[in-house]
């Protein structure tokens, strides 16, 4: 028999406005220790696309002009059950006296399992369709019922309705069923703040830049007006004796950070991350030092927004574009 270790990991909750909102404290099992098809089978759960939440803040929030609320839902890993026996230590702290032997057996999916995020999934859909709500085909995490739509990232629900009534009405009928707090119009979601001004819906990120300020505050700090100089050329292959030591700078977490901007507000520095992100496995100090630059960009353009508002004009238009020897390293073509 597999028994798994269990340690506690703390947190601080911070809301949109990067104040601490909560000290979290959670109990989390060594999942790296489960044996695939024998502590567990499938793993996927379904998330809705960032994508497909903007579209809908734009054709139902700014053009049609509906209903929207944010909830989360406490300790969602726990409603799932599961469906193999998993044995676990007894957690610190917690441990019986005398009996310092024995171990749990799991009933609920508790944070760190494989299977944990399946498992909670399948509890939720259970959940809403008993409320009548039907699972879009091509996109999981996205449920609709008469006038009311329901998006799902893990355990964060957004709600529109075209009637307040509606939604709070949705919104009640979740609550009997699962213990959730109620954040009221969505303000921040998935690491970017909403600010809704009129008919329009603005997206930004300086809460979670905000971050990366004082997570890479030992950086070099510039005025940078443009996210890559004009004119710079890069050797699409690095000399070994060139290449840094990859721990002596984030070269690769910078990178992950900035893609993050770039898919969620950003499109303005997508050539920029995109080009970087190329040298991932093998960079000198002057790919760091461009690097840097990105991150300054961002630092200094923290307040940037993405203005999602209503257009009149509901035909999807498609752009494309190309260049012509734009690599000055070899003159070739996008």
């Amino acid at each position: 028999m597999k028994v798994l270790g269990c340690r506690w990991v703390y947190n601080i909750k911070h809301d949109e406005k990067n104040n601490v909102k909560k000290y979290k404290s959670r109990l989390v099992a060594q999942g790296f220790k489960q044996r695939p098809g024998v502590d567990f089978t499938d793993v996927f759960a379904p998330l809705v696309n960032f994508d497909i939440i903007k579209f809908l803040f734009v054709s139902l929030v700014c053009i049609l002009g509906w209903n929207h609320d944010q909830i989360d839902v406490k300790g969602a890993y726990l409603y799932g059950n599961l469906d193999i026996p998993i044995y676990m230590q007894q957690p610190e702290g917690f441990a019986v006296k005398g009996c310092e032997h024995y171990v749990c057996r799991l009933h609920k999916s508790i944070y760190g399992l494989r299977q944990s995020g399946r498992q909670w999934n399948i509890e939720l859909s259970e959940i809403l369709f008993g409320l009548g709500f039907h699972q879009n085909e091509l996109c999981n995490g996205l449920y609709t019922k008469s006038n009311c739509i329901l998006l799902v990232y893990v355990d964060d629900i957004v709600v529109f309705s075209k009637s307040q009534s509606d939604l709070e009405n949705s919104i009640l009928n979740i609550k009997i069923k699962l213990e959730i707090t109620e954040l009221g119009p969505v303000r921040y979601l998935l690491g970017v703040n909403f600010e809704r001004i009129g008919d329009s819906v603005y997206l930004h990120q300086n809460t979670y830049i905000n971050k990366l300020k004082t997570r890479f505050k030992n950086l070099p700090r510039r005025r940078i007006t443009l996210p890559l100089k004009v004119g710079c050329i890069l050797p699409d292959r690095v000399k070994e004796n060139e290449v840094i030591e990859t721990r002596q700078i984030p070269y690769k977490t910078s990178i992950g950070c900035l893609s993050f901007i770039v898919n969620r507000s950003r499109p303005d520095i997508a050539f920029a991350v995109n080009t970087m992100s190329q040298f991932c496995n093998g960079y000198t100090y002057h790919h760091w030092t461009i690097v840097v630059d990105i991150l300054n960009y961002v630092l200094n353009t923290m307040y940037y927004k993405i203005n999602l508002s209503d257009t009149h004009n509901t035909r999807l238009t498609m752009y494309s574009d190309s260049s012509w020897g734009c690599k000055l390293n070899d003159t070739s073509k996008t």
